[in-house]
């Protein structure tokens, strides 16, 4: 299942990929979505910027056709590549997840771009439940779940930028 999501902030794109790579910003946004525990690491491969993040979840809000495949929390693992700058500034970056010992997969990428007078951060994942009969019904609970996290990580994205966090 597709899910694109993109957010605009009152920054350069330089300013954008300076906050969504800092490891303390991760962390936050760990927070921020209440997760129960985290790991967070940012290296660098050659021209790349590499940032994964696991985080362990409550799985209160998974529906109970989902949760006999979960259990109690759900460990989320999700690693994003940030490729060097191009000539006008913009970043792409390849984004790959799983939610840990289930059938759960995301693959897509990511871009940060000068748009107008602001930037946008955008992203595109496909979503795969990998389960026979039911895997199309969870995809949509698993879409939304995604979906919260990214625009609270926008929002404290926007706070960051704005000195307000």
């Amino acid at each position: 299942m597709e899910l694109k999501l993109s957010a605009s902030y009152d920054a350069t794109p330089e300013e954008v990929f300076a906050i969504v790579t800092d490891a303390t910003f991760r962390e936050q946004a760990c927070e921020k979505t209440k997760a129960l525990s985290y790991d967070v690491k940012v290296t660098t491969s050659g021209a790349d910027t590499v940032v994964r993040v696991q985080r362990e979840m409550p799985s209160d809000d998974v529906p109970d056709i989902a949760r006999k495949f979960v259990g109690q929390t759900l460990t989320v693992v999700q690693t994003e590549t940030w490729h060097a700058a191009n000539a006008d500034g913009s970043r792409n970056a390849d984004v790959q997840g799983e939610i840990a010992n289930t059938p759960v997969t995301l693959k897509g990428s990511a871009t940060i771009k000068a748009q107008g007078g602001q930037t946008v951060q955008a992203i595109e994942l496909d979503v795969k439940v990998a389960v026979p009969l039911i895997g199309k019904k969870i995809e949509p609970f698993v879409v939304e779940a995604i979906r919260s996290g990214l625009a609270k990580e926008h929002e404290l994205g926007r706070e960051w930028h704005d000195g307000t966090n």
